[in-house]
C-alpha cells in the first residue's frame, strides 16, 4: 500500500491490513499511537478497530488533521494468535490530493477495441428489482468483481438499458446498479456484463504519482489532476495491452510497445501547474512546471 494521505482540517481513516505467506492475518485486537511529524504524540495510545475483512483502522478527527506535513507516524500494537506484533506506517496531512482522471469511458474512447477485450458474461437473470439484477447460476465472481462494470440489458424485459454496477455478492449472484431501471429486469432479461479497467486505471496512477515523486516533486501539489489524464490513458492501455499480449509481436504486444511511448513522450513533456510553496494556490513562477527529463523502464 502506498503512503495514506489526508486533507488538512478533514476527518478521515487510517488503514493498515498484515499479510503473511500472501494471505491476509486476522489480528484480535489492535491498539495504535500517533506522532507528529518532529516526533511529539498527537494521539496517546488508543484502540483500533478490527473489521470483518480484517483490515485495522483508526478514525482520524480533524485534531490529528490540523497541521500540514510530511510524514506523521502511526505506530501500530496488534495481537495475532497470542503474539504482539508492532508495525511502523508513515502518513501525510495536505492541502490537496491528486485524484484518478478518468474513468473507461476514456480508455475506450482513445482506443475503442478494449471494449471487447475486458473480462465480460452474459446470461438470464433469475431475478430482478428496481436497483439490481440476480443470476445465481453464473454470477459466482468474488464480491465486487463487477463493481465500476457496465451491465446492460440486451433482450427480454428492460432491454436497452445500461447502467453502472455498484457491486456485486458472491453467495447470492446480485449485481447493484446506478441509477436504479427504469424498468425493473425479471426472468426473461438477457444481461451483458463487462468488467471495469479501474484496478488497471488505479494501478498506473499510482506509478505516476510515485514517478512525479522520484524526480523530486510531490504529487499532492499538483492542483489540478486533469494535468496527468493523457500520460495516464497511455499507461493504462500499455498495462493492460502487456495483460492481453498470447505471444511475441501479436495484436497486443504491438499495441502495448506503442502505448509505451506514448506515454513516454507525454508524461517527458507535461507541463505542470504546480503549488511550490504549498500555498494552496499557483502564482507567478510556480506556473508550468515541468517533471524534471525522466528516464524511464519497463519492468
Amino acid at each position: 500500500m502506498s503512503k495514506q494521505q489526508f486533507l488538512e482540517d478533514k476527518t478521515g481513516t487510517i488503514r493498515l491490513s498484515v499479510y503473511d505467506k500472501n494471505y491476509i492475518t486476522t489480528p484480535t485486537s489492535a491498539l495504535i499511537t500517533l506522532y507528529t511529524t518532529s516526533g511529539g504524540v498527537l494521539q496517546a495510545q488508543a484502540t483500533a478497530t478490527v473489521g470483518s475483512n480484517n483490515e485495522m483502522t483508526y478514525s482520524l478527527t480533524t485534531t490529528h488533521t490540523a497541521d500540514v506535513g510530511l510524514n506523521f507516524k502511526a505506530v501500530w500494537q496488534y495481537v495475532i494468535s497470542g503474539v504482539t506484533y508492532y508495525e511502523t506506517q508513515l502518513f501525510d496531512v495536505v492541502k490537496n490530493i491528486l485524484s484518478i482522471p478518468i474513468t473507461d469511458d476514456d480508455l475506450y474512447a482513445e482506443l475503442d477495441s478494449l471494449r471487447e477485450a475486458n473480462k465480460q458474461a452474459t446470461g438470464t437473470a433469475t431475478a430482478g428489482a428496481a436497483g439490481s439484477i440476480t443470476d445465481t447460476a453464473k454470477l459466482k465472481q468474488e464480491d465486487d468483481y463487477w463493481k465500476g462494470g457496465l451491465c446492460k440489458i440486451i433482450a427480454g424485459t428492460g432491454v436497452g438499458q445500461e447502467r453502472t454496477a455498484t457491486g456485486n455478492t458472491q453467495s447470492t449472484g446480485v449485481i447493484t446498479v446506478t441509477p436504479n431501471w427504469v424498468t425493473t429486469p425479471d426472468t426473461t432479461s438477457v444481461y451483458k456484463i463487462v468488467r471495469s479497467f479501474s484496478v488497471k486505471i488505479q494501478q498506473s496512477f499510482k506509478k505516476i504519482e510515485q514517478m512525479i515523486y522520484d524526480k523530486g516533486k510531490r504529487h499532492q501539489l499538483i492542483l489540478e489532476s486533469s494535468q496527468i489524464e493523457i500520460p495516464l490513458i497511455y499507461m493504462t492501455i500499455h498495462f493492460i495491452a502487456l495483460d492481453l499480449t498470447k505471444e511475441v509481436d501479436d495484436k497486443w504486444s504491438v499495441i502495448a510497445k506503442a502505448y509505451w511511448d506514448r506515454f513516454n513522450e507525454s508524461f517527458n513533456s507535461l507541463k505542470l501547474e504546480y503549488d511550490e510553496d504549498a500555498s494552496g494556490t499557483i502564482e507567478g513562477d510556480e506556473e508550468q512546471t515541468g517533471p524534471g527529463s525522466l528516464r524511464i523502464r519497463r519492468s
